[in-house]
């Protein structure tokens, strides 16, 4: 009875197990993006180079600004395209989310981005994002006013 229980269970929690696929990766790290409690040692295990290579080279208050996305918050996120190969995929997506701390939120952000995710043993990891193109609304009246002092002309 022991051993049937066991097997049950063996079964269930290989069954249970999440797929490591290119999109799946890619959208469990956008998620983590947006989590108010980050870690630089848990991006760095979903990242590979060169994107990883750049997230250790950050450091300090620099550090604390990336990780610190909490006014921002994500919408949506589609994926358009997916170009992929044995152990590389590149995909194409849209990224919604809203940027500010009123309600409503200062900022509608739309980005088109691609992402480079490669594998790494049996998993993937995202080794690149480049931006294509990023549309801003304002929910607001935007102040356009210089700080500091200003030229004048003799």
């Amino acid at each position: 009875m022991i051993k049937y229980i066991f097997v049950c269970l063996l079964v269930f929690s290989a069954s249970c197990t999440k797929k490591s696929t290119p999109e799946t990766a890619l959208n469990d790290f956008i998620n983590y993006r947006f989590k108010s409690s980050q870690s630089k040692d848990d991006l760095l295990e979903m990242a590979a180079n060169p994107l990883r290579e750049k997230l250790e080279s950050i450091e300090g208050e620099d550090l604390e600004k990336f990780l610190n996305t909490s006014a921002i918050h994500k919408r949506k996120l589609k994926v358009l395209l997916k170009n992929c190969e044995e152990t590389k995929c590149f995909i194409t997506y849209v990224l919604r989310y809203e940027q500010g701390k009123d309600n409503p939120k200062d900022f509608g952000v739309e980005v088109k981005k691609i992402a480079q995710v490669i594998k790494e043993g049996e998993a993937w990891k995202v080794s690149d994002i480049n931006n294509v193109k990023t549309y801003v609304e304002a929910k607001g009246n935007l102040d356009v006013s210089a700080e500091g002092p200003t030229e004048t002309n003799n």
